[in-house]
């Protein structure tokens, strides 16, 4: 492999330096990068798609750590209104190739970031947005009709749509040590559910403590939770705040809620995957994670799920209906089973 050396002043061979990058806007990514060195005087040479993988793994790592909004994830956000990077650029007051280069792998501030979620997720706020859009004329007629007739669609279509945003309503905080930095993401909970669905046989008694695990273990291992969700202590361990775990489970665009009189009287409630399920917002970390949880509890009862909670610091320091800080998750008795 030859490249010109601007201390050789010719093509010169080099060779690839593996070396430890360790910390992107005080951020620890100690991410390895390939530095191509100069065989013959030694010197470090600049060779721009090696420098722009090196970057590209810096970026991922840091967005991954700092829970950034992805580029797939903001070409969704405009497949979903069906408006191009000029119009979302517009409706969002950024400037004029700002979309461009977020989808092009740029990283754009946590605060934009969180807001690009936001919209995404929330018809309303959006919608909000393009109002004001329109009203500065930012945005034509044309584009703002457009997509208020999307907007009414999706939500004439959406049987969920209502109960949607009351759960957002109620669930969605800003990032903070209870909901483990995570801004909740409705829709990447519902796909995580019907996926652990897909996997074992989900009762609405364990789904607490699969999603509470999935987030401590998260929380653990690369400082955010995935979820968003706030849990608190109860009997039984730990608890989707309000025990919004109720509403959420009737949600049934990805799952199906099924519940059952036992000979008791009691009720049984099952949750069934639809099976279309989407992981394209989950990483391959994220993956990871929930595969062992699920792989953990599959052959256990929900009993032995529940005293599994219960030996957690989590739970056995805190007190009945007290919000369990994700500080807990540094010591996890859950890591060291089998």
């Amino acid at each position: 492999m030859k490249h010109y050396c601007p201390y050789c002043n010719s093509e010169q061979e080099y060779y690839i330096e593996k070396r430890i990058f360790k910390h992107y806007k005080g951020v620890d990514v100690n991410i390895e990068e390939n530095v191509p060195i100069c065989k013959k005087c030694k010197n470090e040479l600049i060779i721009n798609n090696i420098e722009d993988e090196n970057l590209k793994r810096i970026y991922n790592k840091y967005r991954e750590i700092k829970n950034i909004i992805t580029p797939s994830e903001i070409k969704d956000l405009r497949e979903k209104y069906n408006i191009s990077q000029r119009e979302l650029t517009a409706i969002l007051d950024f400037g004029k190739m700002t979309i461009n280069r977020y989808e092009n792998g740029a990283l754009p501030s946590k605060s934009q970031s969180d807001y690009l979620r936001l919209i995404s997720k929330d018809n309303n706020e959006f919608f909000n947005k393009v109002k004001e859009a329109y009203s500065t004329n930012r945005i034509s007629e044309k584009t703002f009709i457009k997509i208020k007739n999307i907007i009414n669609n999706q939500s004439i279509h959406d049987n969920n749509y209502e109960l949607k945003l009351y759960i957002e309503n109620e669930l969605k905080t800003s990032p903070n040590i209870f909901n483990g930095f995570t801004v909740l993401n409705l829709d990447k909970l519902q796909n995580l559910i019907s996926y652990i669905a897909s996997k074992t046989k989900l009762y609405l008694t364990s789904l607490n403590k699969y999603l509470w695990f999935i987030d401590m273990i998260s929380y653990n291992k690369r400082a955010v939770s995935i979820t968003g969700l706030i849990y608190v202590h109860e009997k039984y361990g730990p608890v989707i705040i309000h025990r919004k775990y109720e509403e959420i489970s009737k949600l049934d665009n990805k799952y199906k809620r099924d519940d059952k009189e036992k000979k008791d009287g009691s009720i049984q409630s099952i949750i069934t995957s639809n099976g279309n399920y989407e992981l394209a917002s989950f990483n391959d970390k994220e993956i990871d994670i929930i595969d062992y949880v699920i792989n953990l509890f599959s052959n256990k009862s929900v009993e032995e799920i529940s005293n599994l909670s219960h030996q957690e610091l989590a739970w056995k320091n805190t007190k009945r209906f007290q919000k369990i800080s994700f500080e807990y998750a540094d010591n996890l008795n859950i890591l060291n089973l089998k």
